[in-house]
């Protein structure tokens, strides 16, 4: 969380983004995020306050390392500067549903709140998430 905090207030006005990386347990329905990976933000620099998008082989690049390590892109963090920690319906436009998308809001270049989100499958809307931080040993 310290890592998306600081991202997030690095790049303000901008929005950040990055990935969740850990792994899936599908018999509890959980996730465990075990480490992210900053990304870059690609989206028209103009709009870049408002709008991300993580470039696809730079995406790929980070899931392949992360594969060879046994982990998953279990979610996608991004932060809203100066807006609430929900997804936007670009947000919901572009995601896929099973990840976690967590939201950073960013007050005037410090780092608010986060929540985390995800898609019903039906991609009709964002379901809140639950989200435990645990602090690491």
């Amino acid at each position: 969380m310290d890592g998306m905090r600081a991202h997030a207030a690095s790049t303000f006005p901008e929005e950040c983004c990055g990935l969740l990386l850990g792994r899936f347990d599908d018999e509890a329905r959980t996730k465990q995020v075990t480490e992210t990976r900053v990304m870059g933000n690609v989206f028209r620099k103009e709009e870049r306050y408002h709008r991300y998008t993580i470039d696809p082989k730079e995406f790929l690049v980070a899931e392949t390392e992360a594969e060879s390590r046994g982990l998953d892109v279990v979610g996608i963090y991004h932060s809203h500067p100066n807006a609430p920690a929900q997804p936007s319906s670009f947000d919901r436009d572009h995601a896929w549903p099973t990840l976690s998308y967590v939201v950073m809001e960013v007050r005037d270049g410090k780092p608010v709140e986060a929540k985390s989100w995800v898609l019903k499958e039906d991609r009709s809307e964002f379901q809140p998430e639950d989200m435990t931080i645990r602090e690491k040993k």
